[in-house]
């Protein structure tokens, strides 16, 4: 693998030793096999050079455009329709760089979601509202493997010399109104919520992102958050809990593709759903998920 140059504060370039960015995976095997429910890939590495194409970029000349990629806090700041316009006299390869950024940090986004939701009952505020070993154990394998989504996304951020988006507020008052009720059945539908939504926003990405080692890790992730629903519509079914585990759908968990409010989802369907499912783009997932997020 050759090595990567970029410009050091002196103007002259400096020889960059690659390294992996993005190894999502921890050795999952042994939990795998025993839990038989979750499929994760062993691993998904990715270096310098193979985000760059080969060819450097001018740290200088990177850094110029590099805060695009906080256009990928959509979901805490606007809209994505209220994002800024590149900045004029950027190279095509570097317009194309900004909005891979501005996807890596909308899919931060979603993961520190999905993680904080699954920590808090892990092992947060919310861990004594469950009470079935078998749920226990998928909060907590959850909780790890978001984290592991987490990680990548923000080592591969940095590695490309930009900033992560920040750690947002959550607020699942408008999912939670009184945490007293919490159960096992509660957490799971909730979950069932979430997942599909993650899965379908990473869909929705996939022909926007230019570069082919970061489209290779998000469609690895994509498999992980696919394998999540399917893992958590068959737990509910076990427990009796999914009153439709035939229907299918394409839309999950929505009922109406322009139906955003979380009042309207049906957290019953297949736990292996056989339609190709619908992309959600970030003005829709943002209607989804915004009124978790503290502004």
């Amino acid at each position: 693998m050759s090595n990567v140059h970029a410009d050091d504060p002196s103007g002259h370039p400096r020889e960059l030793d690659p390294f992996q960015i993005a190894k999502v995976w921890k050795d999952e095997e042994a939990t795998n096999a025993a839990q038989g429910r979750i499929f994760m890939p062993e691993k998904v590495e990715m270096t310098n050079a193979e985000i760059s194409g080969g060819q450097a970029t001018s740290r200088r000349k990177f850094m110029g455009y590099i805060g695009l990629a906080g256009a990928g806090a959509a979901l805490v700041a606007c809209s994505p329709q209220d994002q800024p316009a590149p900045p004029k006299g950027l190279t095509p390869a570097e317009k194309a760089a900004a909005q891979d950024l501005d996807i890596l940090n909308y899919a931060l986004t979603l993961e520190y979601l999905e993680a904080d939701f699954y920590r808090r009952f892990d092992t947060g505020d919310l861990k004594g509202t469950l009470s079935d070993a078998r749920v226990k154990e998928f909060a907590k394998e959850l909780a790890v493997q978001e984290q592991a989504h987490v990680d990548a996304l923000i080592s591969t951020i940095k590695s490309l010399g930009a900033t992560p988006v920040a750690l947002p507020k959550f607020d699942y008052s408008s999912l939670i109104p009184d945490p007293s009720k919490l159960n096992d059945a509660f957490f799971l539908q909730l979950a069932v919520t979430f997942e599909p939504v993650g899965t379908r926003a990473y869909l929705g990405q996939a022909n926007r992102l230019t570069n082919p080692a970061l489209l290779a890790a998000a469609a690895a992730i994509l498999a992980v958050e696919a394998n999540h629903v399917s893992a958590i519509q068959e737990l509910r079914t076990d427990m009796g809990l999914n009153t439709k585990p035939t229907r299918m759908t394409d839309i999950a968990p929505q009922t109406d593709i322009n139906n955003t409010a979380a009042s309207s989802f049906d957290p019953n369907f297949s736990p292996t759903p056989t339609l190709l499912w619908k992309p959600l783009t970030m003005a829709q997932t943002l209607a989804i998920v915004g009124p978790l997020i503290v502004k």
